[in-house]
């Protein structure tokens, strides 16, 4: 079986499709990886045959501006943020499906397995009559984004003959029962567990040994260019004021000026190895944060919101019981320093963050949901129940 993955050309998305194409290809089926010149490397890092489907794209300006140049006005609510986000991964779409349509042309694939945000990927297999998986990378994605996309990408839908946006055959969730929210699609949905990749990078020694304090792990993701430039210096007073060791994971290119003596900052860490010996989690509410956090069954602070959705995972983590969140504009050191404390302290966010990491840890692997996408490029339809893990239809 020949499986073709398509993503935007984001760092954390295409990260979410690596397990499972190592799985596919342990069991002896070919992947190809289709994103834009710029991001193959990322793919290629990861051990995964890639090729390029356009020139390199900014997401900034496919997200913050127009066809034809002109620049989309920064929204005020939550909603307009994700339709403005939407409207950019659908002008991404339109950059890269001529690309993708030739590459798959070429290639021939079985199955096309895309990221949620990727719309390209659907588009082409539809027009060639190849059954298409959608790849979940945590909580279902608000449908404002396709449908903004769907909006964007009307001109495209029409010339192709394609009354809307194609729907999945199937849907791989991987994200814990009780943290997911509603599916408004009436769709196949199948439960995988939530492998973490990072990134390639060597794992420092430090994390593979205990810290004698407290060890909390910092990352929040681009923040000056979300909004929020002042937030690093809060959350770094309130570092320095804990008895704690406190790992800072941030883009080398940012200046933060003198840190803390506590805290110690590196470049680009593989989480999933370093996670192990932290306490406690301080992050921006991005999937893959999240995500990996909840299975090494860590409490987490999310400072949101930074952008889109990743309020929602902020909400969704305190509604199930593994932290806590505060607005990102208006976290002062002393609210985060009060949050960090209570965290540490409280043994119930502990006890949440495992029950979750449980969930997450019984669900069927990767390599056992390679036969289900077998089946599914075979035209089978998913069965309501396999003996490798549960699948079920979702409607909200």
């Amino acid at each position: 079986m020949r499986v073709l993955l398509t993503s935007a050309p984001m760092h954390g998305h295409i990260l979410q499709l690596v397990p499972l194409s190592w799985a596919l290809k342990a069991a002896g089926h070919e992947v190809l990886l289709t994103v834009p010149e710029g991001s193959v490397e990322v793919a290629l890092a990861a051990g995964l045959p890639a090729v390029g489907n356009a020139e390199p794209v900014a997401m900034s300006e496919m997200i913050g501006r127009r066809r034809d140049g002109t620049p989309v006005p920064w929204p005020v609510s939550p909603e307009a943020k994700v339709r403005r986000s939407g409207r950019g991964f659908g002008r991404l779409a339109v950059r890269v499906i001529e690309g993708t349509l030739g590459i798959a042309e070429r290639w021939r694939p079985d199955l096309v397995v895309s990221e949620p945000t990727e719309y390209a990927g659907r588009m082409v297999a539809a027009r060639l009559g190849v059954p298409w998986v959608e790849h979940g990378w945590g909580l279902h994605p608000s449908p404002l984004y396709a449908e903004a996309a769907a909006a964007e990408l009307a001109p495209e839908l029409a010339a192709w003959r394609l009354p809307a946006l194609p729907e999945p055959r199937l849907v791989l969730d991987v994200c814990p029962p009780r943290m997911q929210r509603p599916d408004p699609r009436a769709v196949p949905v199948r439960r995988m567990r939530y492998v973490p990749y990072n990134g390639s990078a060597p794992v420092p020694p430090w994390a593979l040994r205990p810290a004698a304090r407290p060890r909390v792990c910092v990352t929040l993701g681009s923040v000056p260019a979300a909004g929020v430039p002042g937030l690093w210096a809060e959350v770094l007073t309130a570092m320095g004021r804990m008895d704690a060791d406190v790992v800072l994971a941030t883009d080398p290119a940012q200046d933060l000026g003198p840190l803390p003596p506590t805290v110690r900052a590196v470049d680009w860490l593989p989480l999933t190895h370093v996670l192990p010996s932290c306490d406690l989690v301080v992050h921006h509410g991005g999937p893959g944060t999240t995500m990996t956090s909840l299975v090494h069954g860590l409490p987490q602070l999310v400072l949101a919101p930074l952008a889109s959705d990743m309020a929602t995972y902020g909400r969704r983590v305190v509604e199930s019981g593994a932290g806590s969140t505060l607005p990102a504009s208006g976290a002062t050191a002393a609210r985060i320093e009060t949050e960090c404390r209570r965290l540490l302290e409280d043994p119930r966010h502990r006890l949440g963050a495992r029950a979750l990491a449980e969930d997450i840890a019984q669900q069927p692997s990767p390599a056992l949901t390679v036969p289900s996408l077998v089946r599914v490029a075979h035209g089978d339809a998913p069965a309501a129940a396999e003996p490798e893990g549960e699948v079920r239809r979702c409607a909200g």
